[in-house]
């Protein structure tokens, strides 16, 4: 399994956001190169989840947003507002979703640290 935690670490924000940047980029690129043929579009929620971490609530929802509008942009299927409305929800929701998962871990952690540092200091009393 992948260590997501490193990952995720304060020290790796600059690089997760540049990458995740310029995978949105890329595909965007490709799926505008293979606009006639096929959708990439489920491709966005890659880049998305990686950045989630260190955005805030509302970046995250605005990214969502913006890659569901690339993604309904390069469709070779007709404009729709149901379906540009669904995939927001998907790609915000999912993003929202790994982004709390994240900040839940990273308290989970401080919190197991507080506590270790507490018992140490319990302990030598006994």
């Amino acid at each position: 399994m992948l260590p997501l935690e490193r990952l995720w670490q304060d020290r790796n924000r600059t690089p997760v956001l540049t990458i995740s940047a310029s995978i949105i980029v890329v595909i965007a690129l490709i799926d505008w190169w293979t606009k006639p043929y096929v959708s990439l579009g489920f491709l966005y929620l890659f880049p998305i989840m990686f950045a989630a971490a260190f955005l805030p609530r509302w970046l995250v929802a605005l990214l969502g947003v913006v890659c569901a509008v690339l993604a309904e942009v390069f469709s070779s299927l007709e404009p729709s507002f149901v379906r540009l409305s669904f995939v927001t929800l998907a790609l915000a929701g999912c993003g929202l979703f790994v982004g709390e998962m994240a900040r839940n871990r990273r308290l989970s952690i401080e919190s197991q640290a507080r506590l270790k540092v507490l018992v140490r200091r319990v302990q030598p009393q006994l």
